[in-house]
C-alpha cells in the first residue's frame, strides 16, 4: 500500500520538483506539472498571496492550516512534449532527464544535505529514494508518473495534451526567503476541468479548495475554456461544478 508522505510544503520534494523544472528547461522540454502537485502548486500560490508570507511562513502561521488544503502524495505528474516517434521518447526519458534527476543538494533551510537516488528507471514511472543526511527509509520514495503522448491524457480528448501544454504558465512560489520554487502547471481552469472531468473524491477536494481560494484572491476565471475543455463529453458534470462553487452561472 502506497504511503503519500509529501507535498510542496516539505523540503525533499520541493527540492526534487524544482530540479525537475531546471533540467527539463535545460533540455529545452516542453512541460506541465500536472495532477495533485499542480493542484498543490496553486493553493499554495493563492495562500501565500492571501495571507503575504512564503511557504514556509503558512506552516507556522497560526490563523491557516495548510493540512486543510493540501492532498500528501508520492508521485509528481509530467506531461512531456517530446520529438520523435515512441522509441525516440522512451530514450529521452530514460537516458536524459532520468539520470539527471539522482542528485543532491542541501536542503533551502540550509541545515541538511538532501540526496535522490535512482531506485527504478521506466520511460512511465521512474522511482527516487530520498535521503537526509544520508538517512532514508523504504517508504521514503518519489516516484514520477511520466505522459509522453496526447494518449496519456486520461478522461479527456487527446487532442487538447497540447492545448494544455501550449497554454501553460510558468510559476514560481517563494518557499522561503531564501528559495523559490519553479515549475510549470497547466493554467488554472485546466486544472479545474480535469478534475472535473475525473469527479473521484480528491479531485472534488482539489476543486472546492482551488475554487474556494480563488474566490478569496479575486482570481477570476475563463468559465467558457473550461466549459470547452468539458463539453460534450461531461455535460453533466460540468454543471454540477457551477451548481456547486459558482450558482449565479448555473443555469
Amino acid at each position: 500500500m502506497k504511503r503519500q508522505l509529501y507535498d510542496l510544503t516539505d523540503e525533499p520534494f520541493v527540492m526534487f520538483v524544482d530540479r525537475l523544472d531546471e533540467v527539463l528547461k535545460g533540455e529545452e522540454i516542453r512541460y506541465n506539472v500536472v495532477g495533485g502537485v499542480a493542484s498543490q502548486a496553486y493553493i499554495l500560490d493563492m495562500l501565500s498571496k492571501k495571507h503575504d508570507r512564503p511557504i514556509d511562513g503558512l506552516v507556522r502561521y497560526e490563523d491557516v492550516r495548510v493540512q486543510d488544503y493540501l492532498r500528501s502524495t508520492d508521485d509528481v505528474d509530467i506531461a512531456l512534449d517530446l520529438k520523435g516517434d515512441d522509441a525516440d521518447r522512451i530514450k529521452t526519458i530514460t537516458t536524459v532527464i532520468i539520470p539527471k534527476m539522482g542528485f543532491e543538494g542541501i536542503s533551502p533551510d540550509g541545515e541538511s544535505l538532501v540526496e535522490f537516488r535512482s531506485e527504478r528507471v521506466g520511460a512511465s514511472r521512474p522511482r527516487f529514494r530520498v535521503y537526509v543526511n544520508d538517512q532514508g527509509t523504504q517508504e521514503e520514495v518519489i516516484a514520477m508518473n511520466i505522459g509522453r503522448q496526447p494518449s496519456d491524457l486520461r478522461k479527456l480528448d487527446p487532442h487538447l495534451y497540447g492545448d494544455f501544454i501550449n497554454q501553460g504558465r510558468d510559476l514560481r512560489l517563494e518557499y522561503s526567503e531564501d528559495f523559490s520554487l519553479n515549475l510549470h502547471v497547466p493554467r488554472l481552469e485546466h486544472v479545474l476541468a480535469s478534475k472535473v472531468s475525473q469527479s473521484r473524491a480528491k479531485d472534488l477536494m482539489d476543486v472546492r479548495n482551488l475554487t474556494t481560494l480563488a474566490k478569496d484572491t479575486g482570481r477570476e476565471l475563463d468559465f467558457q475554456e473550461i466549459e470547452r475543455v468539458l463539453l460534450p463529453g461531461y455535460p453533466d458534470k460540468y454543471e454540477r461544478f457551477l451548481s456547486e462553487e459558482y450558482p449565479d452561472l448555473s443555469q
